[in-house]
């Protein structure tokens, strides 16, 4: 038995290494694709459960061949994502269901889980009367010194004595070494769940929710070069987030505690149809019991990194001019189509230069050379996608050249004959690059197009108007998202070494609503008769009391539903 216990041990280890190694690629492979069954040695490999019919493969980059859509398949190569970066309680109505009389709601029993840069444990707004943490356990991708959680093989877990224990030591980092040097942790856990600071006015939303921390580690280089990320930029990959989702999961089930998962996190590269791996597995979360998961839109919609074009007949052309700004090492962009809505495409450089019409053989790669930019465009198309009867094409540019590019589509098959191009995110690019003629609809990051979890839009609470920054609907295939929107300009929330600052962007606005969620879940439970809780019954509660005063129209790409009202929500249920 403990022969098996140390081979165990060892192949932990071995695993580990794998993980965090520059030389190992991670793929993703369903379950069903028997043929992506890796069979390498041992020593070269390690494959882990991801859960809802995914494994997570790291291999050894000397076995394989060049990294390619083509010769993996684009679901099998992680995407990238960023961060999206009290009077909005009041805004929301949450602040009147915090200290309404026989309600009081503010998350007990409920807990919120995040995938974020880390978090103050230190803080006191994450402590309860008596001074012990709310904080149930953090799980630090990034540190590889204490003991990972149980079935898994890297970084350290700290758990709630621990956490404890710490805070009643002279050097709590030196039980608990876990930080949050970017700060956008802590200040999205504290909008969600905060505890009250009457000196700053500050309270959150779920400020008795028990919290569960997850510390992301950042993408791997080889993922970084292959989507010409900028060197400096914080991202963090598909399978991590993914392994970080499964520990809350597991988590939750441990301590017998409902979940919110709340997912502030994004990027431009994808179907934006929810078809995505992560899409999927967080669309699986969302429709167990117990579970909600609230996703942010993004702040796209003024970057101009989004084109919708229409062709109306068979061999129509349409140019998409691309201003491409001085300081460009690389970036990549993406055409996404829905057969049989079938297109091609070529390549106008600011001198002039034309490429050939790239084929629409499947799975076709090309290196387009342009002499007098001296600049290279590597294009991969694959026709075929088992996301929902996508095309698409592929094009990464290396150190482009300043000035106008020109996309020329052609469409070789119709049916209503659209197509977007998606360009990276701001926060991936190291200069600037837009469409000349942007459109700042379908403009919702992945993997906010997911159907069934709750997708959040954010506006100014002052003067209620919508942030221009704010992602906007629809999905690329024309459901309905965002499901409504919420205050996220100039929110007070923690910033470091005890300190309060305001911030604005999607992640406010997701923090808010990952509380607001709680407080629902915790007046589910605490009904007569108690309902189990899904992330559908939340959103529909939430948008059964949503505003529309403003609105000509609704549901719309903008504010979904309306604007979140707890309280409207709830007394609207009382009259029923």
């Amino acid at each position: 038995m403990a022969t098996q216990q140390k081979e165990e041990e060892k192949g932990d280890t071995s695993c580990r290494e794998k993980i965090l190694s520059q030389d190992f690629r991670d793929f993703i492979i369903p379950n069903y694709r028997l043929d992506q069954e890796l069979v390498y040695p041992k020593s070269q490999i390690c494959v882990q459960s991801l859960g809802f019919g995914y494994r997570v493969a790291y291999v050894d980059q000397s076995l394989g061949e060049e990294l390619s859509i083509a010769a993996y398949g684009y679901n099998s190569i992680p995407n990238c994502y960023a961060l999206l970066d009290m009077e909005a309680m009041n805004e929301t109505g949450i602040s009147v269901l915090q200290n309404y009389p026989g309600l009081n709601l503010r998350g007990k029993g409920i807990m919120i889980g995040f995938l974020d840069t880390g978090i103050d444990y230190e803080n006191e707004i994450f402590r309860n009367i008596d001074g012990s943490s709310r904080i149930t356990a953090i799980w630090d991708q990034t540190d590889q010194n204490g003991q990972p959680p149980d079935t898994f093989t890297y970084g350290s877990e700290y758990t709630n004595n621990q956490i404890n224990q710490a805070l009643k030591s002279d050097n709590p980092k030196e039980i608990v070494p876990v930080s949050d040097e970017n700060g956008h942790g802590t200040f999205l856990a504290s909008v969600a769940a905060g505890g009250e600071n009457i000196q700053e006015g500050f309270t959150g939303a779920a400020s008795e929710a028990e919290i569960a921390v997850v510390k992301l580690k950042e993408a791997k280089d080889y993922l970084r070069k292959f989507y010409g990320i900028r060197q400096k930029a914080v991202c963090y990959q598909e399978t991590d987030i993914v392994q970080g989702l499964r520990y809350l999961h597991l988590l939750a089930l441990k301590k017998q505690k409902p979940l919110v998962m709340c997912v502030a996190l994004g990027t431009n590269l994808g179907g934006h149809n929810g078809m995505s791996s992560l899409s999927r597995i967080l669309g699986s979360y969302s429709r167990l019991v117990d579970r909600c998961v609230v996703i942010g839109g993004g702040n796209e919609a003024n970057e101009r990194h989004h084109f919708q074009g229409k062709l109306n007949q068979v061999g129509e052309v349409q140019e998409v001019e691309m201003r491409v700004e001085s300081g460009n090492t690389g970036f990549v962009a993406e055409l996404w189509g829905t057969i049989p809505n079938i297109v091609t495409a070529y390549l106008i450089s600011p001198s002039g230069e034309r490429s050939p019409v790239i084929s629409i053989r499947q799975g076709s790669r090309y290196q387009l050379t342009f002499p007098f930019e001296q600049t290279v465009v590597d294009v991969e198309y694959q026709l075929f996608l088992r996301d929902g009867r996508s095309q698409l094409l592929f094009l990464k540019f290396d150190h482009p050249a300043q000035g106008i590019w020109k996309i020329g589509v052609q469409s070789l098959g119709r049916a209503d004959g659209e197509f977007h191009i998606w360009l990276p995110v701001r926060e991936f690019l190291d200069g600037n690059v837009y469409f000349l003629e942007a459109s700042p609809d379908v403009t919702l990051t992945e993997p906010a197009n997911t159907d069934d979890p709750i997708t959040v839009a954010y506006y100014r609470g002052a003067d209620k108007s919508v942030d221009i920054n704010s992602g906007r609907g629809y999905t690329r295939d024309k459901r309905i998202k965002p499901d409504f929107a919420v205050p996220g300009v100039q929110v007070l929330g923690a910033g470091g070494n005890g300190t309060f600052v305001r911030r604005s962007g999607s992640s406010v606005a997701t923090g808010i609503t990952a509380g607001a969620c709680a407080m629902i879940m915790e007046w589910i439970l605490n009904q007569p008769i108690p309902a189990r809780v899904t992330t559908s019954q939340v959103a529909n509660i939430i948008i059964l009391g949503a505003q529309q005063n403003t609105f000509s129209e609704f549901p719309n790409r903008q504010w979904g539903y309306g604007t979140m009202d707890l309280y409207q929500s709830l007394d609207r249920l009382r009259r029923l």
